[in-house]
């Protein structure tokens, strides 16, 4: 079949969309009311018999050079392939994926894209591949690559009514039928629909869709992501009869303590709409002939169970005609802010968030029904109940599944332009947003955010937000007044502080200090409107790599204050692409011209969703119950929740054996103290472990230990070496019946570590590079009293340092006494160890330390206990190997390969413990984890280690979680060796 195809509406400025049908609530209709119960919300849109799902293999034909593809297509001509839908073609070998966080992949000539050409030269001052300096590129063989999918449809009945629906399409949909010309539509998370009636034919028909990598619509999709093409999403194909609803909606509104609900259909054709409310105890039905094909009824007076994320209580509403029934899930809650107060039902709230991109390791941008459902899960298994849909409108099922999981939701618009900052000068975030050329274009992303998901402003959408990054504010006000005029919630845009608006509905910041966050709860910043609302740290707590560190600071201060609503962290899941080999690559891998590294693996879980150490602290900081020693036997109980009391019991576990169980009536956003029964020391060591446990799911939803106080011994006298103990070339060494047992690092002493990705600077500066290039010299080598002395000279980038160790014997070992001393340069030190080597075959570790990765300002996520784990589980695998793995508090270690074992003991005071298969030396040149290559058993006893911070995308390392070598620093341990 031949087809004349469009050319020209992906490139023109005022062409956004031709013949698409106005925006309206996502729904799937059913038959009957049974029909309509029958299926759960991961089933509904694939069970409908008026609704057929066109999901599958499409053939697929894709032009790399777009000036191949003709001006008159036939289909008959053509050399299809198979593509399954939906999917991202860059994912199944078409093109190549593509990351790129701040630029555009063309020149920034808005609104001019490519078209038929090369791209061209290319101009930017920003990028993790460049760093900040200009760069001006001429890519190769770059074009605005074209798919041409098609797809064969059976019609039993041509009369009918027929609609397609598509979900999510990048970047554009050019649209045919049978030999015709449908439509067009730009914005690819949102959905896109067309009229076929009157187009179709009985029986078999022909469905072309063309789609092209970028379209003038581009600019306004800028996000930080691999940059996808293709029908991402379902597509629906609808039959639809003249009583079949075309819209829905439904309005709550709260007074006097009871509610008043407003139910609109709008139908194809006048008929009579019953409207029904059912659900715990209660129901209300109306039924109304339609006026001008539009229905409404109104139930008042209602006395309902209000919905919380907490207490997801939802009530059934059925919207029937003779034609069909529409099902939808409400719930009861308001939203109000009160003064600078957000408030929920009338009460404060503390939002525990976190930022969610559609990312799939092996599919880019396409989830199915279960991979949306599991990471909603998984948010509520680490008490997160927030999620800010970064940065467009998800998947229309992620938003019934949060109504019913019970997720707070920030709606997110489907605009970033955030290339306008990196790719002109001067820089500025406003150039698109503030230019009224493109207002309509704002206007008709806005409306297909707020009318699809409407419905779900009565429940789990707690705040509209108009994009990300992209400035303001001519349009941005536009889109704001359009909101204002048909909803109430609260309106979020963090990109207004870049621009004389500086806020909306609520204060809005990426990536505050502590201390700018402390200044708005004193109303004490310079940019005003974030003193005087509700202030929401819409991405904090930068989760890339290790870490996040020092994010207890935030939440002491959002608890401090009332107009503080808390923030979600960046973000929640790794982007990397999976390959059959098991590799997991990341920007530059594969062979972009521009790209920003592995900044998109910034996930608190890795792609598959196993959780990372930044889950756990997470899940700990967002924990609904806080236990606080007050001294003696009292204790603090705060409730960190908003609507939950006498949910919670607390399991009180003292390391004597003895414990108490308590269920505490605490009120919400409240702090009670208690008494209770303390423990016992043993040994000197006394641990108070404080499970939490949700006794409406049976959970462990959190554990802390609020009295940690560990015994450790003193050195003990001194005596000669053991047999096989001793220094030779400045290097100590143990052996074991002839042979080489274990034996100082050829470093031996670490002022350094591998960087991790928050080990950089906002310049894109690795501070940690001047430390590791460490040279070391041994400068005297003598025997001592009962051992040896060993004086290394470290020098570094940094500075020269002198390191003094003596190796004694004792009656518990070898103790080893190392002395850190700073001859010039920098005071503060990144770390202070000494590592040790065991061959490989020394695979078992059993510690007493932190349970988990820790450092100083990121700890408490892990309880002190003895662990026993293989070497391979005391490193991360982070998506890009760096330091990792470190154990805080520990008093013991031991490594065993089953007939021997060496342990290390503290002296003095507890010493941060890392395990490794491989040196830090080593590590620093790692890029994935496959150079993770194992040569042996490296043992390292830590004086010290800095924190992590933020600094890949927030604050670096604090001051108090930096170590001063304002004098000498000693460390001091043991070392034995005995049989198992």
């Amino acid at each position: 079949m031949k087809y004349r195809l469009n050319t020209t509406n992906y490139h023109t400025f005022s062409v956004f969309g031709v013949n698409n049908l106005p925006p309206r609530s996502y729904f799937i209709p059913y038959p009957t009311r049974a029909d309509a119960d029958a299926v759960t919300p991961k089933r509904k849109r694939y069970a409908s018999p008026k609704v057929e799902c066109l999901n599958g293999v499409w053939d697929f034909k894709f032009y790399p050079l777009p000036a191949e593809l003709p001006a008159e297509l036939d289909t008959d001509a053509v050399a299809f392939d198979k593509l399954d839908v939906p999917s991202c073609w860059q994912f199944r070998g078409y093109d190549r994926p593509f990351y790129v966080n701040y630029r555009y992949q063309f020149p920034y000539k808005p609104p001019v894209i490519p078209t038929t050409d090369k791209v061209g030269r290319v101009f930017s001052w920003l990028g993790c591949d460049t760093g900040l300096r200009p760069r001006w590129i001429t890519p190769e063989e770059e074009y605005n690559f074209v798919g041409v999918y098609r797809r064969f449809f059976d019609v039993a009945d041509a009369d009918k009514r027929i609609v397609i629906s598509f979900l999510g399409v990048a970047s554009c949909l050019d649209l045919y039928l049978n030999g015709k010309y449908i439509g067009y539509a730009e914005g690819s998370h949102n959905t896109a629909e067309f009229d076929l009636s009157g187009k179709v034919q009985p029986g078999q028909n022909e469905l072309l869709a063309v789609v092209h990598r970028w379209c003038n619509g581009t600019y306004l999709e800028n996000q930080d992501m691999f940059r996808n093409n293709g029908i991402f999403r379902d597509v629906l194909l609808r039959t639809e009869e003249p009583a079949d609803f075309r819209d829905i909606d439904a309005k709550t509104a709260k007074k006097d303590g009871r509610y008043t609900l407003t139910l609109t259909a709008e139908t194809h054709a006048d008929t009579t709409v019953t409207f029904t409310l059912q659900g715990h105890g209660l129901t209300r039905t109306a039924t109304v002939p339609t006026q001008d094909k539009t229905a409404r009824a109104v139930f008042a007076d209602l006395d309902v169970t209000e919905w919380n994320a907490e207490n997801p209580v939802l009530y059934d509403l059925y919207y029937e005609t003779a034609a069909g029934c529409v099902k939808e899930k409400l719930g009861f809650r308001t939203v109000e802010i009160r003064g600078d107060v957000f408030l929920l039902n009338g009460s404060k709230i503390k939002f525990k968030g976190v930022n969610h991109h559609d990312t799939d390791p092996r599919n880019g941008y396409t989830l199915s029904p279960d991979d949306i459902e599991r990471d909603l899960l998984t948010c509520k298994q680490f008490n997160i109940d927030t999620v800010r849909t970064s940065h467009y409108p998800p998947d229309p099922l992620l938003l019934e599944l949060a109504d019913e999981l019970g997720i707070y939701l920030v709606d997110e618009n489907d605009i970033e332009t955030h290339g306008t900052f990196a790719m002109q000068f001067p820089p500025t975030y406003n150039s698109i947003s503030d230019d009224p050329k493109w207002k309509a274009h704002y206007l008709d992303r806005i409306a297909h955010l707020y009318q699809r998901d409407k419905i779900h402003g009565n429940t789990s959408v707690i705040m509209w937000s108009l994009g990300n990054e992209a400035g303001g504010f001519y349009n941005t006000d536009a889109m704001y007044d359009y909101l204002k005029a048909r909803s109430d919630l609260p309106v979020h845009y963090e990109s207004a502080i870049h621009c004389k608006k500086q806020a909306y509905d609520v204060g809005s910041e990426m990536y505050p200090t502590v201390q700018m966050v402390h200044d708005v709860g004193e109303k004490r910043r310079k940019q005003t409107r974030l003193n005087d609302r509700p202030y929401f740290m819409c991405e904090y707590a930068h989760a890339m790599g290790v870490g996040p560190g020092n994010t207890e600071a935030y939440w002491q201060e959002v608890y401090r204050y009332d107009s503080l609503m808390g923030g979600c962290v960046w973000e929640m899941v790794d982007h990397a692409v999976l390959h059959d080999d098991g590799r997991y690559t990341y920007g530059g891998d594969h062979g972009e011209w521009e790209h920003d590294g592995n900044f998109c693996v910034d996930g608190l879980f890795y792609p598959d969703r196993t959780p990372s150490t930044g889950a756990y602290i997470m899940r700990f900081i967002y924990r609904p119950f806080r236990v606080t020693h007050c001294g003696g036997d009292r204790f603090e109980l705060f409730n960190t929740t908003a609507f939950s009391r006498g949910r919670y019991t607390l399991q009180f576990l003292w390391n004597d054996g003895s414990g108490t169980e308590l269920t505490p009536d605490t009120a919400p956003l409240s702090k009670e103290t208690v008494t209770l029964p303390m423990g016992s020391a043993v040994d000197g060591t006394l641990l108070l472990t404080v499970k939490t446990l949700d006794t409406k799911t049976g959970r462990c939803v959190a554990e802390e230990q609020p009295i940690v106080t560990l015994a450790v011994p003193v050195a003990p006298a001194v005596k000669a070496l053991p047999v096989g103990a001793g220094v030779q070339d400045g290097r100590f060494a143990l052996q074991r019946d002839g042979k080489l047992l274990l034996t100082a690092d050829t470093e031996g002493t670490l002022l350094y570590r591998a960087s991790t990705d928050n080990d950089t600077d906002v310049f894109f500066r690795r501070p940690l590079t001047p430390w590791q290039n460490q040279r070391s010299e041994v400068v005297s080598c003598k025997g001592i009293a009962n051992g040896y002395e060993v004086v290394t000279r470290l020098t570094n980038g940094k500075g020269r340092y002198t390191v003094t160790d003596t190796y004694q014997g004792t009656d518990k070992g070898v103790l080893v006494t190392s002395v850190l001393h700073r001859e010039r340069g920098s005071q503060t030190v990144p770390r202070f160890g000494k590592v040790f080597r065991l061959d490989e075959i020394f695979d078992t570790v059993t510690y007493f330390a932190r349970s988990g990765e820790s450092y100083c300002d990121m700890k408490d996520q892990f309880c002190v206990q003895q662990v026993t784990c293989p070497v391979s589980a005391m490193t991360e695998p982070n998506i890009r190997p760096q330091e990792s793995g470190n154990r805080m508090d520990c008093t013991t270690a031991t490594l065993t390969d089953g007939q021997l074992k060496v342990t290390f003991e503290a002296v003095g005071k507890p010493f941060e413990l890392a395990v490794k298969p491989y040196t830090d030396r080593a590590l620093t040149g790692m890029k994935h984890r496959e150079d993770e290559v194992r040569t042996g058993t490296y043992v390292t006893v830590q004086a010290f280690q800095q924190g992590i911070g933020t600094g890949a995308c927030g604050p670096a390392i604090m001051p108090e979680f930096c170590y001063e070598l304002k004098q000498d620093c000693t460390l001091q341990f043991l070392i034995r060796v005995e049989e198992v």
